[in-house]
């Protein structure tokens, strides 16, 4: 597996974490708020309604009197509504009353009429100076039949006269959930697409500039004489160093063979002098050379001589081409 597909795979494993991390998130926190929303909604209705509904339970006509009217009124009211794309035609939430007692005394719905309901928490706590609230299945066997109840005091002035329970389906909102999810999804796959191509992109050109160094420190190790490749940011840095070592190494070699070649060039007018100072060394018993040989050897070791002073001339000319290379 090359560089540039590990780098793909390990950039688009964390952007697909981080995306379903958040996702997941955001989703989970979409229907909550929601709900939350809502629930602060119900709080301010049941209030207001509260304030309204006591003067029907002072003077006791709370089940047929004008409060139980106009609550029975709003539920048939046509309202025809466009909430968001979403239609709205009709209220979805029930308002009950209890006595002091949690006894239900009015039900929008007629349904639980004369009910004890002190053991639901609104109208438990609200009996007792506490925030009372609660979501509760309509139907056990479905969980998306949740119901939520929120409850206010109905008071005149500190005496307290019941309790006032605005309840509205929690599937009423389900359509403006989905699709919140449902765009926090699309969003999300736009993301990961998104991400993908970024990634793969990233990965071709990593392995492009790679690839090109590659192939271009192949061509020198094989000795072949190639140009640089045009690389960008670090790599062409990397590139640069790698020629600069190239032609550093070449230089090496050369000087290499260049010093190799002259030391075998010295040996031969070494050779020649030992000789000839050998010829010209007087020997005992043996006559003396002629004169003409002794100048010949003679003139013959000035000659190797300055030979072998060009040689040296010449390994400190490459001395110091070396040592300006180094500069």
């Amino acid at each position: 597996m090359n560089i540039g597909l590990r780098v793909l795979l390990g950039y688009f494993l964390i952007v697909a974490l981080a995306a379903l991390l958040v996702g997941k998130v955001f989703v989970e926190q979409v229907k909550p708020g929601v709900r939350q929303a809502m629930e602060d909604t119900l709080i301010d209705t049941a209030n207001m309604l509260a304030e309204l509904a006591a003067d029907d339970m002072l003077i006791g006509r709370i089940a047929d009197g004008q409060f139980a009217r106009r609550i029975r009124a709003v539920r048939q009211r046509e309202i025809g509504a466009e909430v968001s794309g979403f239609s709205k035609r009709r209220t979805n939430f029930r308002v009950t009353v209890t006595d002091a007692r949690g006894v239900v005394v009015f039900d929008s719905d007629g349904l639980d009429l004369g009910r004890n309901n002190t053991r639901w928490n609104d109208v438990h706590r609200t009996l007792r100076g506490q925030y009372g609230a609660r979501s509760t299945r309509s139907d056990p066997a479905d969980e998306d039949s949740t119901v939520m109840h929120v409850a206010a005091p109905v008071r005149d002035g500190a005496r307290l006269l019941g309790v006032l329970t605005v309840a509205k389906p929690n599937r009423a909102m389900a359509p403006f959930i989905a699709r919140s999810q449902d765009v926090v999804s699309r969003w999300g796959m736009v993301l990961m697409g998104t991400a993908l191509l970024v990634g793969v992109l990233a990965a071709w050109w990593l392995s492009r500039q790679l690839g090109a160094l590659r192939r271009y420190a192949d061509a020198v190790a094989a000795g072949e004489r190639v140009d640089l490749p045009d690389t960008a940011g670090e790599f062409g840095d990397l590139g640069r160093a790698l020629q600069q070592m190239r032609i550093k190494l070449e230089g090496k070699q050369y000087v290499e063979q260049y010093v190799h070649a002259l030391t075998h060039e010295l040996k031969s007018p070494l050779a020649a002098i030992r000789g000839a100072a050998e010829l010209l060394e007087p020997c005992p018993g043996q006559p003396p050379l002629p004169e003409a040989d002794r100048a010949r050897f003679v003139a013959n070791i000035g000659a190797q001589g300055q030979r072998m002073a060009q040689m040296v001339d010449k390994l400190l000319a490459l001395a110091a081409v070396e040592h300006r290379q180094r500069i």
